[in-house]
């Protein structure tokens, strides 16, 4: 019964961040969220994958060309990867694309 009282709720609050984004420039919280959300299982499915490619072959691939991928974040940039201590590390420079800044998106915990 709780459950039926909130969907509403959060139904509201949804067309209210549409309702200001239509109104100003911004993206609604939701959206931006939903992005981020998408990156780090994005991150989960290329670590994997270098993972995968790495107990194959034996080796780490140099580029993401090595293992037949190429994948964009929602913000237009290209994925990273990293080779530390034999681990895989995957992030996006997010929105700003720029590496290094406060809004680099990892899994977890960030070097």
């Amino acid at each position: 019964m709780r459950l039926l009282l909130i969907v509403p709720l959060l139904v509201a609050a949804c067309d209210m961040e549409i309702a200001k984004a239509r109104e100003g420039s911004r993206e609604p919280a939701v959206i931006e969220d939903a992005k981020l959300i998408r990156v780090q299982l994005e991150i989960q499915r290329l670590t994997s994958e270098l993972e995968q490619y790495h107990m194959r072959r034996g080796e780490w691939p140099e580029s993401w060309r090595q293992i037949k991928r190429s994948g964009l974040d929602p913000w237009g940039g290209e994925y990273i990867f990293e080779i530390e201590d034999d681990h895989a590390l995957v992030f996006s420079a997010g929105p700003d694309d720029e590496i290094g800044t406060d809004d680099d998106v990892y899994l977890g915990v960030p070097r």
